[in-house]
């Protein structure tokens, strides 16, 4: 059995989702009442995002390189960084560490091409929005993304530091949120909508649409942690 490591904290509350979700989806694929080993190194996610914010691109390496290298110390085979926003850095941070990283937005997009969807929309912190690196990703699989327009990526990237970071669900956000993807698919003709923030499920999920696909990169990047645990 493998063991994985987790950088978490980035934020707390997807980090504590991670934690259930993994132990939930390996006990029912072995159907098994067992637990399975996860070492969390929680990081301080105000210096992370200090580091992304300010495109301090090679103090962010260093700064995740050295809380994986204690991940890699303590024995586990993979690493998995539990945050969409650190993936801009992601390329370079393999490159960096001696550990194999599962990446939230290659087993995204590659669950995207599986569902035969080429038209997907985007939300996630304004980084995460507008960088690129899903963008990269994407086209490797044929798939187009879109995001929203500035003012709404200025609205999505606020209400997710100040309320979904914290579990604040606010029903008017929610509203506005829903509109924005609405928006979206009439411009864009979306058939899908990537959760591109791991705390973004806390307020949306497919229950609130019956006309798009919605891509929770929380539990997809999960089923592939499990994936790696349980192979031989």
């Amino acid at each position: 059995m493998k063991r994985i490591g987790l950088i978490g904290g980035v934020g707390p509350e997807s980090t504590i989702e991670y934690y259930r979700l993994i132990i939930k989806r390996y006990q029912e694929r072995l159907s098994t009442r067992n637990y399975p080993e996860i070492i969390i190194n929680s990081i301080n996610m105000t210096e992370m995002l200090d580091y992304v914010f300010n495109n301090q691109l090679e103090q962010l390496v260093d700064f995740l390189a050295e809380r994986i290298n204690i991940l890699e110390k303590s024995g586990v085979d993979y690493v998995a960084i539990a945050s969409n926003t650190p993936h801009i850095v992601f390329d370079e941070l393999q490159e960096k560490v001696g550990i194999p990283l599962i990446s939230i937005v290659d087993v995204t997009c590659n669950e995207i091409f599986k569902k035969k969807i080429e038209r997907v929309g985007l939300f996630g912190t304004r980084s995460t929005m507008t960088a690129g690196f899903y963008n990269k990703a994407a086209k490797k699989y044929g798939i187009d993304i879109f995001i929203p327009d500035t003012k709404n990526q200025d609205f999505i990237h606020d209400k997710y530091m100040t309320e979904l970071l914290f579990n604040r669900i606010v029903p008017n956000t929610k509203k506005e949120l829903i509109r924005i993807i609405r928006e979206l698919k009439e411009k864009e003709s979306i058939e899908g909508l990537i959760l591109g923030g791991t705390e973004l499920p806390l307020i949306l999920g497919q229950q609130d649409f019956s006309d798009i696909i919605i891509l929770d990169t929380t539990k997809i990047h999960v089923e592939s942690i499990v994936t790696k645990m349980i192979e031989n």
